[in-house]
């Protein structure tokens, strides 16, 4: 055999090699000679192939599906890595063969949103990717998982959309520590306002920390549910754990006290520290019936003294 058929041979194999997904051996020393071009064009090749075989490694053992869709009805699958068996408990073979398209998977209560992200986007050519808010697909067993999905849309010379590429991820873990977080906030939002029953017919409702719209909106829906199921005379509202007083906060504490006394029960206010008497000036508020004492001990007073 010459030299040139046995150079012939080496470049038979190696395609031969990467037409089965393999990644063969580079050509050590490409001649100068028109088959060492065709050499070097293969190396180069071999090169390529093996960096895209190591990102199909990478997707394939760790957390990152991806996946090639069609843009027709039901997201049929072109491509998916093989990982997604382990996301979603169905074989690779399902998608590839066409026999589940994405939408069977994707919960229905979350359907209608992930289709309306994918029609809006689509239809602007301005748009190349995009991505979508967190969403629930359905696992062979039933169980149901949060996932991120970062999409970019394949579109034809006329800017139709015809594929997507993108890859999901598995976020049930961070979607469900922040239920719990919120939970928690909710919990010390109401510590942080608590009614007590202090005395027959008196209330007391320490204010801690600041207070925005939304504390306020709860705090007085609280505070007047209480005056009506106990029948209370005296609402205290203790502002001497109050943080961050400006006018804003002063004008809820007015809302709140002008509701009590609407049904009928007189608010005090305790632990009037200079800033909220000073915010209380600037609103012009001084000459207003608030009834105002120094501590909550003064409060407690007033009210069992009224008695």
């Amino acid at each position: 055999m010459s030299d040139l058929d046995a150079r012939v041979q080496q470049l038979i194999a190696r395609v031969r090699i990467m037409a089965d997904a393999g990644v063969p051996a580079p050509i050590a020393a490409p001649a100068d000679d028109p088959l060492g071009e065709l050499e070097r064009e293969v190396n180069r090749l071999i090169r390529s192939n093996d960096a895209q075989l190591q990102e199909r490694l990478l997707f394939a053992v760790g957390p990152v599906v991806v996946f090639r869709w069609q843009n027709r009805e039901g997201w049929p699958v072109e491509y998916v890595s093989p990982n997604i068996a382990a996301l979603t408990g169905y074989p690779v073979e399902d998608f590839a063969s066409g026999r589940r398209p994405y939408a069977s998977i994707v919960h229905k209560e979350d359907l209608g949103h992930v289709f309306e992200e994918v029609t809006n986007n689509s239809s602007s050519a301005a748009v190349s990717w995009f991505v979508h808010q967190p969403y629930r697909i359905v696992r062979a067993d039933g169980h149901a998982l949060w996932v991120a999905d970062y999409t970019v849309i394949l579109r034809d010379p006329a800017g139709q959309a015809t594929h997507f590429f993108g890859y999901i991820m598995d976020i049930s873990e961070q979607i469900e520590q922040h239920s719990r977080l919120q939970a928690q906030d909710q919990v010390i939002e109401r510590l942080g306002s608590p009614i007590l029953q202090v005395g027959p017919g008196v209330l007391a409702v320490p204010v801690l920390g600041s207070l925005d719209g939304d504390r306020a909106s709860r705090m007085t829906e609280d505070l007047l549910t209480a005056i009506t199921r106990g029948k209370a005379r005296t609402a205290i509202l203790d502002l001497t754990g109050l943080l961050d007083i400006d006018t804003t906060t002063v004008e809820h504490l007015l809302r709140t006290s002008r509701a009590v006394g609407l049904l009928g029960c007189r608010c005090v206010l305790s632990g009037i520290s200079p800033a909220v008497a000073t915010a209380i000036v600037d609103l012009g508020l001084g000459a207003q019936s608030l009834t105002t004492v120094a501590t909550l001990q003064d409060a407690l007073a007033l009210a069992l003294n009224r008695r």
